[in-house]
């Protein structure tokens, strides 16, 4: 943590995804996690359930890529 190593991560997959046409990135996040996505520039869009853990509900966000006009 404290690395930088997650920002670059997260600068990768928003080329990935770019690069591939894709707009927007939705982000189910660990709630420990969402600050991180936020400073990112992602912004809140909901609550969505948890796969893996029955009951739990995930900060869901979202990150635009590029605008769509």
């Amino acid at each position: 943590m404290a690395r930088g190593i997650g920002g670059q991560l997260f600068a990768w997959a928003v080329e990935t995804v770019g690069a591939r046409g894709g707009q927007t990135m939705h982000i189910a996040a660990d709630p420990q996690a969402a600050h991180f996505y936020r400073r990112m520039g992602a912004v809140d869009d909901g609550h969505i359930s948890s796969a893996s853990i029955p009951g739990r509900s995930l900060p869901l966000l979202c990150y635009q890529i590029a605008d769509s006009g």
